[in-house]
């Protein structure tokens, strides 16, 4: 009897361990309702009161936002320039395409050159900072242009089809006119850049012709000049003429001396050699000899009636005629550079841009902004998403910690 009262009192194998075993799982129980609290309440906190005030701002805050727009596309006068297909199958404009000037009205569009013009043409900042904005969109009219900019870019938004080189933007206002003026003006200066564009390109490829002509025409006017300072100071129109009529003269001379000598031979023999005939045709001989040679002398050594050294008829000829072949080469040069100036401006006339518009500014009747059923999802969703990454992460990091 006192063995089995012995064999009661000694604990059983295995009862001390599944008596502790039981206190950590009761434990865990205790904390399971405290964590769902825990999770439903940073649920609430994190997901649905953001998402409730959210959908309050959507539906009775946030302000009717109207949009419009145009669409446009820069053509050239050449049709072969057309579409760049170099950046259809790159994605980069081709320097010189109609391209390249689509891709400088996409920057012109959100630049603080254009915020400046509307500025200037169209009352903005009470546009957009008058009381139909909500306070979330509203313009703080006393905001610096840096700012004013950076607003802007979030009002207005574009596109650009790189294969058919197609540029569309939309404006969103509060006011529907206001929406449509600003669109038309935006589109009015797009027109003015693609003007101005064009005609720096036109300037730049005449700019170079025009130096030559000019270059041309001042080398013309220079040779001009000297030739008729030669012509003054040398007295003398035309030198190469007096040489030919000196030529000329000299040329009758010695005829004239060889007949009289032929006449002279005729004579002799017949007549006596002191006969006055005789006498008188060799005088005349001597004359013309005289003649010749002093003709000859003044045209390689003239001499003014004062003695004093001049130039000699052949280096008189030889400066004439080297300051004439200069003004031929000018006037040459001058033709050619006139014919290169016109067809630099034919070829640059071909490639002249211009604005082509396919859709006109509009006055909106309905206001596409806010959507506020999708944005009140979306915020919602959003919000669930994070929450549940946050929920993972905190998991995650505990277990690891653990």
């Amino acid at each position: 009897m006192a063995e089995d009262n012995a064999l009661r009192l000694i604990p059983k194998p295995g009862f001390e361990n599944a008596r502790s075993l039981s206190l950590p799982g009761s434990a865990h129980s205790q904390r399971q309702p405290r964590r769902r609290r825990l999770l439903t309440i940073s649920f609430v906190a994190c997901v649905i009161l953001p998402a409730f005030l959210a959908a309050i701002y959507y539906a009775f805050i946030a302000s009717d936002r109207y949009v419009s727009g145009a669409g446009f596309a820069v053509r050239g006068m050449d049709s072969s320039i057309g579409t760049d297909f170099l950046g259809a199958f790159t994605g980069l404009a081709n320097v010189g395409s109609t391209a390249s000037d689509s891709y400088i009205l996409l920057e012109f569009l959100e630049s603080r050159d254009l915020v400046e013009k509307l500025e200037k043409d169209f009352p903005l900042r009470e546009a957009y900072g008058g009381s139909a904005a909500d306070f979330l969109y509203r313009l703080d009219p006393g905001l610096d242009i840096e700012h004013v900019v950076e607003y802007w870019a979030d009002r207005i938004h574009t596109t650009f089809d790189n294969n058919s080189g197609i540029i569309s933007f939309q404006v969103e206002a509060f006011r529907p006119e206001d929406a449509a003026r600003i669109s038309e003006l935006v589109l009015s200066y797009c027109r003015t850049l693609v003007n101005e564009l064009s005609a720096n390109a036109r300037r730049d490829a005449v700019a170079y012709a025009e130096g030559e002509v000019e270059r041309a025409e001042t080398r013309l006017r220079t040779a001009l000049e000297e030739l008729r300072q030669f012509r003054v100071e040398e007295n003398a129109l035309d030198p190469g003429r007096i040489a030919q009529l000196q030529i000329e003269i000299v040329g009758g001379l010695e005829k004239e001396l060889a007949e009289t000598r032929a006449r002279i031979s005729a004579l002799q023999g017949a007549v006596d050699e002191n006969s006055p005939a005789m006498r008188t045709l060799r005088r005349h001989a001597e004359a013309l000899e005289k003649e010749i040679a002093d003709m000859n002398a003044q045209a390689n050594q003239g001499q003014d009636s004062a003695g004093d050294d001049a130039s000699a008829l052949s280096g008189l000829l030889a400066a004439y005629e080297t300051l004439e072949v200069e003004r031929n080469f000018a006037q040459q040069a001058y033709t050619s550079a006139l014919s290169s100036l016109e067809r630099a401006r034919v070829e640059a006339d071909r490639q002249q841009r211009y604005l082509a518009v396919f859709s006109q500014s509009l006055v909106p009747e309905y206001p596409l902004y806010p959507r506020r059923v999708l944005n009140s999802f979306l915020v919602l969703a959003g919000l669930t998403l994070m929450w549940g990454i946050g929920v993972l992460v905190f998991y995650s990091v505990r277990d690891h910690i653990s």
